[in-house]
């Protein structure tokens, strides 16, 4: 039976370092042949997701991932998150809803469901 408290112990680590900017650290938290699929943009690979995860927060002059709630059961972690990342005078807020399968100690798979209207709204903001 997995132990839903340590699951929930690595979605925290993986989100602390995401708002720490440690990227290195979020990436050794995932299994190699972890998969993600994130709501406007598909199935994603481990490298993929954390190429695109690392460029964010990289480039981000500031940032802060707060989770609201957590629920956990068997191999599944759900984790209501809020984030918000500042590039200079533009700013980055978003929520999320992610699903977490944990299984060995590492994330296998993630589900990450947000607010694509304020993807698209930011994205155009950084092109403009």
């Amino acid at each position: 039976m997995p132990d839903v408290e340590a699951n929930k112990a690595i979605v925290r680590r993986y989100m602390e370092a995401v708002g720490a900017g440690d990227a290195a650290a979020a990436d050794a938290l995932q299994a190699r042949d972890a998969t993600w699929w994130v709501l406007g943009y598909g199935d994603m690979t481990r490298a993929v997701f954390s190429a695109a995860v690392g460029s964010m927060i990289a480039a981000a002059t500031s940032r802060s991932v707060t989770i609201i709630s957590m629920i956990a059961e068997g191999d599944r972690v759900a984790a209501e998150i809020v984030s918000e990342m500042h590039f200079g005078d533009r700013v980055y807020r978003n929520q999320y809803h992610d699903l977490f399968v944990i299984r060995g100690g590492l994330i296998v798979a993630g589900r990450e469901y947000l607010d694509t209207k304020v993807v698209d709204a930011f994205q155009a903001v950084m092109a403009g």
